[in-house]
């Protein structure tokens, strides 16, 4: 009885053995886990990060971009109004000008109006 005790008694310390064996694994699973759960978390803080910025970059440009666009569109509409004041003058002076000495034409100073608006 004494054999068949022992190796009762054995057997129950090889199972203890081994779920403390198990419960240590877990653990360090466990631990290698959350590293690598943090390890993840802080890569994705640092690439939202990089998104914005790059966001805030293209809202800048974008913002920039306009600016100069409505600069363009101004001094399109001052250089037409020039262009526009000038074509007057040159057709008021047309009557007075020698035909021999004059070789612009009012017609040829017309302004492409298909130009005027793509800009």
């Amino acid at each position: 009885m004494s054999e068949s005790l022992q190796s009762v008694q054995e057997m129950v310390v090889k199972k203890q053995l081994c779920e403390e064996w198990e419960v240590q694994q877990c653990s360090v699973d466990d631990g290698r886990r959350m590293k690598r759960r943090e390890k993840n978390r802080v890569a994705a803080q640092r690439s939202r990060k990089r998104q914005t910025q790059r966001a805030d970059l293209l809202h800048e440009a974008c913002e920039l971009l306009e600016q100069r666009n409505k600069t363009l569109k101004r001094e399109v509409e001052s250089l037409s109004e020039e262009q526009h004041v000038l074509a007057e003058a040159l057709r008021a002076h047309e009557p007075f000008c020698p035909s021999m000495h004059c070789s612009f034409t009012s017609s040829s100073l017309q302004p492409d109006n298909t130009t005027a608006r793509s800009l």
